[in-house]
Parts: C-alpha cells; sequence; structure tokens
C-alpha cells in the first residue's frame, strides 16, 4: 500500500504529537522525577544556564501540542574537543537535550546522555568532552532541581 503525502504527514503529525510512554528508554537516556511542574523546572534550568558564564542557553521550545518542554543548552567548556573531533561533530550541538513533562500525574525530566556523542562518532576527543559534560551537567540539575 502507497501512503499519500496528505496521509504521510498526517502520520507523522500523530506521531510527533501523541502522548507516548517508553517502556525502555534504554543506556543513553537520563530520566529523573521531579519536585515541581515541568515548566518550572524548565524555567529554573532556564535561568541556570541565561545567568552562568559556564553554560550557553539555546533554545527552548513546546513538543507534543505543548505537553512537553523542550531545552537546548550547552556546556562550552567541551567546545575544543568538539572542534578536535571534526567540524562535522558540531551537528550534534547544543551538547544539552533535556525534555521536561509529566508521566502519569508524576514530572519528569529526560536527558540525552553525553555518551550519545561517542555512540555516533567514537572519536576519543568526544568521549573527553562527555567524560567533561556529564559530571558538569549532572552538578548542574543537582544544584538546580535537587536531583541525583
Amino acid at each position: 500500500m502507497k501512503l499519500s503525502t496528505t496521509s504521510f504527514v498526517a502520520a507523522a503529525a500523530v506521531v510527533l504529537t501523541g502522548p507516548a510512554t517508553a517502556q525502555n528508554p534504554g543506556d543513553l537516556f537520563i530520566i529523573h522525577e521531579l519536585d515541581q511542574p515541568p515548566e518550572a523546572a524548565a524555567a529554573q534550568v532556564r535561568f541556570h544556564t541565561e545567568a552562568e558564564e559556564d553554560w550557553l542557553f539555546l533554545a527552548e521550545f513546546g513538543l507534543a501540542g505543548g505537553s512537553v518542554t523542550a531545552l537546548k543548552i550547552c556546556y562550552p567548556a567541551i567546545g575544543p574537543d568538539i572542534v578536535a573531533a571534526g567540524m562535522h561533530t558540531m551537528a550534534m550541538m547544543p551538547c544539552g537535550h533535556l525534555a521536561f513533562y509529566e508521566e502519569d500525574g508524576q514530572s519528569m525530566l529526560s536527558m540525552l546522555d553525553m555518551a550519545f556523542m561517542t555512540t555516533l562518532d567514537p572519536h576519543p576527543r568526544l568521549e573527553d568532552a562527555a567524560a567533561t559534560a556529564r559530571p558538569a551537567f549532572a552538578a548542574m540539575l543537582a544544584e538546580v532541581l535537587g536531583v541525583e
């Protein structure tokens, strides 16, 4: 059966905007339960990354009909490692991909582990970048949101 362009777009819209629950998110996802509503948690991270020189806030946008707040942030200290791995790796920037949402009434944060970079490109400098960024993100999230 051949899908028309309209059918394909409609199907894609359902996938991109409909609610979904991950059964097994996989090793590259760091998931935290939050004590505050998703919007408040996202605002706290945005405020922190905008105010601190060690961080770079890049974007915030709503997904899934507004039920998810996505943030794109970066830890510039890993910039030299990213560039040394090859300019093509700049496509992975920003390095912090975070999603704030509710699941079964519980506020949640989902973030890509920095190892996603070495999964896409096993360059040793990306391993260095992940090793540098991982504790920085963990410390920032612990300080700002109280998650461990």
